[in-house]
């Protein structure tokens, strides 16, 4: 019986120390899911690029924009996926917000993929020219489906 015993409290141990993870769990932090697409054939020179995050009160009319997150990224091809961290309490830095369901949340990209230094034709943008900001959910935790496009001849590089 102690021979039992001893061997169940062996494995008691062994579960326990096997168990223990040391890598960030999900729980612990504030992410979201970005599945990064476009509808046409997109080719890069540069694979990195910077994502921002910003958050605003849509009940005021030119309502001051907050940086809320800002990570860079590296991709090889189009479609891929990203996960992006954001701050714990996303609704605190935005001013004049008494009511999170007023917060508007909303992406933006800096990719000079033909890596010249200029944001201009060839590069890549969110919806270039569309008027409507890159909404985001940060509540959710499924992909959410950004398109990319590519910045048109119109904007020459100087």
């Amino acid at each position: 019986m102690k021979k039992a015993t001893a061997l169940l409290f062996s494995f008691f141990i062994m579960f326990l120390a096997f168990s223990c993870d040391t890598d960030i769990d999900d729980a612990d932090v504030n992410f979201i899911i970005l599945d990064l697409k476009s509808n046409e054939d997109i080719t890069f020179t540069n694979p990195t690029f910077t994502l921002n995050l910003y958050g605003e009160n849509d009940t005021i009319t030119n309502a001051t924009e907050v940086l809320l997150a800002s990570q860079n990224y590296e991709v090889e091809e189009l479609p891929s996926q990203i996960r992006m961290e954001i701050p714990e309490d996303p609704y605190a830095p935005i001013p004049d917000l008494t009511d999170n369901n007023n917060a508007r949340f909303y992406m933006e990209i800096e990719w000079d993929s033909d890596n010249n230094g200029q944001l201009c034709q060839g590069d890549i943008d969110l919806n270039y020219g569309i008027q409507n900001v890159e909404l985001i959910n940060i509540n959710r935790r499924d992909p959410q489906e950004i398109i990319l496009t590519r910045v048109p001849e119109t904007v020459p590089c100087e």
